[in-house]
């Protein structure tokens, strides 16, 4: 794909997904100093989340031990979170990866790895608990993706997502900064078309940048970002599911300050609970 488009996923095709998935496996074999595979990574503003449904359940099930899937688990420092909040014994930790490369860390931590795309994951129905921490924003069929991961929830299960969020009117995608202001001018309008129309139809766009800035040039925060993740877009696919979506808080940033305005309007943090 030579030229950055915005497209809603349901418009793409196989070809096209496939080749900037590709593009993006490629990506992540071969960049240096990306954070996730540099350094055990710490997320304690989302797990705390995560660890509460935990505590919830495992109250709920004396006795049972409880499975929760990490997705995109990268270096994810999520057991020793566990061990030191004393629950690692009582929770049967699964992860997923898109790369060996942090292979020799979540060996010597976790119960179970799947490597590859989630649709790898074969264990439908098992998961009390599948959660992901800045993984939505780098899927290429966020539809598909989140389907797959209802499946995986037993019957009332949680799913937890914490990601960007790039819904917010003058707020572009970081991954859109290699193109030029007119081109990036052009991405806003048709973010703006797919975010009234899906507001109109009741339909979730799932918009997905087809050329990344990660592809051109050194790497920087979200410049791998192909989602252009929309928290109405969540909404939306929720309710085709009969869930319960919940917004969630991270962290309790003064008002006004510059962290509260990013972790208040430009993150999304949701559970999307499973019907019964």
């Amino acid at each position: 794909m030579n030229k950055a488009q915005l497209i809603p996923e349901g418009k793409m095709c196989f070809v096209e997904k496939k080749t900037l998935r590709t593009r993006l496996n490629e990506f992540y074999e071969k960049v240096d100093e990306y954070p996730a595979f540099e350094q055990v990574t710490h997320q304690a503003q989302c797990w705390i989340h995560v660890e509460n449904e935990v505590l919830k359940r495992i109250k709920e099930n004396a006795g049972k031990t409880i499975n929760v899937l990490e997705i995109g688990a990268g270096r994810s420092g999520f057991g020793e979170w566990l061990k030191a909040r004393g629950l690692r014994e009582k929770v049967r930790w699964s992860v997923q990866d898109v790369t060996f490369r942090n292979a020799a860390w979540l060996e010597s931590q976790t119960d179970q790895i799947t490597y590859g795309d989630v649709s790898e994951i074969l264990d439908k129905g098992c998961f009390d608990i599948v959660f992901s921490t800045y993984v939505l924003e780098h899927v290429t069929d966020p539809s598909l993706h989140l389907e797959h991961l209802h499946q995986l929830l037993r019957p009332a299960g949680s799913l937890f997502i914490f990601c960007p969020r790039y819904d917010m009117p003058g707020y572009l995608c970081p991954s859109s900064r290699h193109l030029s202001w007119m081109a990036r001018v052009g991405l806003g309008v048709r973010w703006g078309l797919a975010r009234f129309g899906s507001w109109i139809s009741h339909h979730p766009a799932f918009l997905i940048q087809t050329d990344v800035a990660a592809f051109h040039g050194p790497f920087f925060l979200d410049a791998d970002a192909v989602h252009w993740v929309s928290l109405l877009d969540l909404k939306l696919w929720a309710q085709t599911k009969g869930a319960r979506l919940r917004q969630l808080k991270t962290g309790t940033p003064p008002v006004g300050s510059k962290d509260w305005i990013v972790k208040r309007w430009l993150t999304c943090a949701v559970e999307i609970h499973k019907g019964e």
